[in-house]
């Protein structure tokens, strides 16, 4: 294997180790994060597929796995879909969601037959060339999928992510994540009209990989760097070795800043202003954006958008217990929030029941 080689397969790697630890994250986006999680996996098996097709490090290692990418390359497109709108909307995947898996039963049933086969068979049918006795063609399935992928970016950016607006950081990574997603769809568009011509090499193929790697490596520094947007501890919490970009607050001024946080909180109330973001936060305290958010993190263990709700669904209980004549969704924007559907998702997760549940239980009360 060449470095460059080598390099790409650290970035499969990163993407199994990232996916890993986002998949046994059990707060905050728990759901979400499993699905961007499998979604990782997936891509770190692209880049470790595409290294082991055209480094010729293991020939029997590739005619085993021959064609397997094709599973990943259907799945990308519907788990990046579910992943976004799981993070937006809080819904999660369902029965009638099944369709959007009919692209991975089509491969599944071009090449079945030769992922079933036993690994000697598998050796023998490429030796004698009969191999694609065991696969059915369909013509141009390749650039289906790349316009699946793309097509799903596109849908995905157009339905959720272009008109978010409710947590900044979030937004801020939907938006980027969306991008590079988009980014892969085109790459995989340019790669079949290169292949169309017959300018299949061992570049153009790695063209595809540039383009998770790049994908690959956006989210692990978003998770590093702003792990809020996974809405858990951040990795420095569960990896020793991962710190803070800058120097860190000492305990003491720390400890006063926290009380005094708290008690901004309690006297001004700036949740209730549905814009309020990390950079407003901030300046109220004196403190830099970065360390506003360190401190959250680290000394109540919350990132800025968990923290703010923590008193947004306060208020909420307070206004739902106190102002019966007050309908949920006034409630809801005059607890902070911009819309009801984003109150009905925290104040649930917060209380485990909806806010129109709650009510009714102290009015029974």
């Amino acid at each position: 294997m060449t470095f460059w080689e080598i390099l790409l397969l650290s970035f499969s790697f990163q993407s199994f180790l990232l996916g890993f630890f986002l998949f046994i994250k059990n707060r905050g986006y728990s759901y979400a994060n499993r699905l961007f999680a499998i979604f990782l996996f997936l891509f770190g098996y692209g880049i470790f597929y595409v290294i082991i097709f055209w480094s010729g490090y293991d020939r029997v290692l590739k005619l085993a796995i021959a064609h397997t990418f094709n599973v990943a390359f259907a799945l990308f497109g519907p788990l990046f879909y579910f992943y976004v709108r799981n993070v937006v909307t809080g819904k999660k995947v369902r029965l009638v969601d099944i369709y959007h898996l009919l692209p991975m039963v089509l491969v599944l049933i071009c090449y079945g037959g030769y992922f079933i086969l036993p690994l000697d068979r598998k050796l023998e049918v490429i030796a004698n060339g009969t191999h694609r006795e065991y696969i059915l063609v369909i013509p141009y399935l390749g650039y289906l999928l790349a316009a699946q992928v793309l097509g799903y970016g596109l849908y995905t950016y157009g339905k959720f992510v272009n008109h978010y607006r409710e947590d900044y950081e979030l937004k801020v990574w939907l938006r980027a994540i969306n991008w590079t997603f988009i980014l892969f769809g085109l790459s995989f568009i340019f790669y079949f009209i290169l292949l169309h011509r017959g300018q299949r090499t061992r570049e153009f193929d790695y063209i595809i990989s540039y383009a998770m790697v790049i994908f690959v490596g956006l989210a692990s520094y978003f998770c590093i760097i702003q792990p809020e947007i996974f809405n858990g501890r951040s990795l420095g919490r569960v990896i020793p070795f991962v710190k803070y970009e800058t120097s860190g607050l000492p305990f003491q001024f720390a400890q006063e800043m926290k009380i005094k946080l708290q008690e901004l909180m309690q006297s001004q109330k700036p949740y209730l202003n549905a814009d309020l973001n990390l950079d407003d936060l901030s300046a109220m305290l004196n403190l830099s954006r970065h360390h506003a958010s360190q401190l959250i993190n680290e000394h109540f263990d919350r990132n800025f958008h968990d923290f703010i709700n923590r008193y947004r669904i306060a208020w909420a209980k307070d206004l739902l217990k106190g102002d019966h004549s007050l309908s949920v969704e006034d409630v809801a924007y005059k607890s902070g929030f911009n819309n009801r559907i984003s109150f009905y998702r925290a104040f649930k997760r917060s209380e485990g029941i909806s806010p129109t549940k709650y009510r009714d239980h102290t009015l029974a009360s």
